[in-house]
């Protein structure tokens, strides 16, 4: 006796439930970015004598 009804139902692979992605990276890239905008501004402030010195060095 053949058996055709068992062979497709194990053939058909079950359709896996994609794990959601836990908004973990999301509140880190928020703080990221303020941080480094208020790290480059202190350093150019601190700094006058290089940014006096980028544009000597373009003219010569």
């Amino acid at each position: 006796m053949p058996a055709p009804p068992e062979a497709p139902t194990r053939s058909t692979p079950r359709p896996t439930p994609t794990p959601t992605p836990t908004p973990t990276p999301t509140p880190r890239s928020t703080p990221s970015p303020e941080s480094t905008t208020t790290r480059l501004s202190t350093t150019t402030w601190s700094r006058p004598g290089s940014v006096r010195t980028s544009p000597r060095s373009r003219s010569s």
